[in-house]
This record gives C-alpha cells, structure tokens and sequence, in this order.
C-alpha cells in the first residue's frame, strides 16, 4: 500500500480542512498538548459563519482561538478538566466546565455520553507503515477517535513518537484529511512551590513507605512530596499515573521508581 500517496491526497491547508465543520456539529481538540493549534486558528476564523459548534477539550496550555476570536459567538468551549487559561475563561463566562471522574473519560465516548462528529489533534510525523503516534497526550485518544465521525490531524515534527502503549496511534487509511505544521507543542511551566505546598506535602511523606504505588498531580505540593521522597531512604516505589509531572523527574532521577514491588503490572511504569 502506498501511504506516502495517500497522504498526498489526504494533506491540504488548515483552512480547507475546518470546511469539514458544519452547524451544530460536536469538535474535540483531544487534551493539553494534543490540542491542534493552527486548526484552532483556521476555526476560529469561521466566526459568524458557523452556528452552535461544540467544543470539547481539557487542560489548555495555550490560549484558545475560538474562545479569544469568536466576535459572533459561533462556538461554545466545553472542558473535562482545567488548566489556568481554562479556569479564567469559565470565569468571565467564556467557557463552560463538565465535571467528570477522569478514569470514566473514555467510557463517556464509548457509551455515547461525548458525542464527536469531527475529532482535531495533533500527532507526530506518519512511520513508514503509515502510522501517527498520539505523542505525548493519550488519555482517552482512542475513544475519542473511534466516536467521531470525523478524524483530522494536525502533524508536528515537534510531536515526539511514544510507543508501547496501547492503543497509541492512528492509521492514514482512518483519517479524513490532515494539515502540516510546525508549530512548537505548547508547556507549561510547573510553578514553584510555595511554603504552603511544601508545609503540606510535610504532612504527606509520612505515609509513604517502600514499594508504595504513587500517582502524583500537577502542582507544588506533589511535586514537593516528590523531592522529599527523592531526599529520602524510600525505595523501590511504583508508579501508575495518568501524567508525568516534575515530581515523578525527581524521583526516577534518584533511583526511587523501580516498579518492583507493584502488584499490578510489575516492573512497569504505567500511563
């Protein structure tokens, strides 16, 4: 199968491919750095033009052009989960907050709970077999692909490969168009932590013991609990997590992560 010939086919410009949004329609950016900046900009510039779109994301890390550019009112942000930029949307009513149990994210898709008739993420660079890795955000990607009607990808040489996770990529013949960018993936600098932060996690480390399971958030005080445990003669910790924060670097930095002693997926981290 020649896929370098069907992605010629299937490649056009950001502008030609957000035609594929129609009235009405539900669109999913995926999450944090899935979310397809310069399709974003491509919608956005269709303000007035379309009626009642649906956005679905979580965690922004950028700002958002449909919510910035939208003087007509043409869409509506929706969001599972929020970052900083999310939290001040939703407070100047911009945007509007769904609230949910993150491990049940994906059964919302599958039960037809979240619907999608065109999904927008950003991959990496299509493999000669004709695969886009999910990149470094693969949450409930597979269930967002497999609901929506529509599949248009956003590719990014700056989108690194992740394999050896299940369900981790989608293939050309699946996708309904794609657009090129090289854009930079957006971050967000974890911000320090404060003398509350690290006051509480004092109260935390306490607890944690040799060949404990940790799951760490995004934020001062799990970060400082990392540093603490990393500082400390605890060992051989396991780590199931649905992100890698700067907690986590501390710790596999020291030694500290081993999954040795896990009693679900032994000797592996899991995402």
């Amino acid at each position: 199968m020649d896929y370098q010939a069907m992605y010629a086919e299937k490649l056009c410009a950001a502008e030609e491919a957000v035609k594929i949004v129609k009235d009405g329609d539900w669109v999913d950016y995926s999450q944090t750095c899935s979310c397809p900046q310069l399709l974003d900009r491509a919608l956005s510039a269709r303000s007035g033009e379309l009626k009642d779109v649906k956005i679905r994301c979580a965690i922004s890390m950028t700002p958002v052009a449909t919510v910035e550019n939208d003087p007509e009112h043409s869409f509506t942000y929706n969001l599972w989960h929020c970052s900083g930029i999310d939290r001040k949307y939703i407070d100047q009513g911009r945007a509007f907050h769904s609230p949910m149990l993150f491990r049940h994210c994906g059964s919302y898709y599958r039960k037809g709970y979240a619907p999608v008739n065109v999904a927008m993420l950003t991959v990496s660079p299509m493999d000669r077999n004709g695969n886009f890795s999910y990149g470094l955000t693969n949450c409930a990607t597979q269930e967002i692909v497999d609901t929506a009607e529509h599949v248009v990808l956003e590719v990014n040489p700056t989108m690194p490969t992740v394999t050896g996770i299940e369900n981790d990529h989608i293939n050309i013949r699946d996708v309904s168009c794609l657009v090129e960018s090289d854009l930079p993936i957006p971050t967000v600098k974890s911000p320090a932590a404060t003398d509350i932060d690290r006051k509480i996690a004092s109260y935390i480390f306490p607890y944690v013991t040799s060949g404990c399971t940790l799951q760490l958030g995004i934020g001062g005080i799990p970060n400082s609990i990392g540093s603490m445990i990393a500082e400390s003669d605890v060992r051989d910790l396991g780590m199931h997590t649905e992100l890698m924060s700067d907690g986590y670097l501390d710790l596999y930095r020291a030694g500290r992560i081993t999954n040795a002693k896990k009693k679900v997926h032994r000797g592996n981290t899991r995402l």
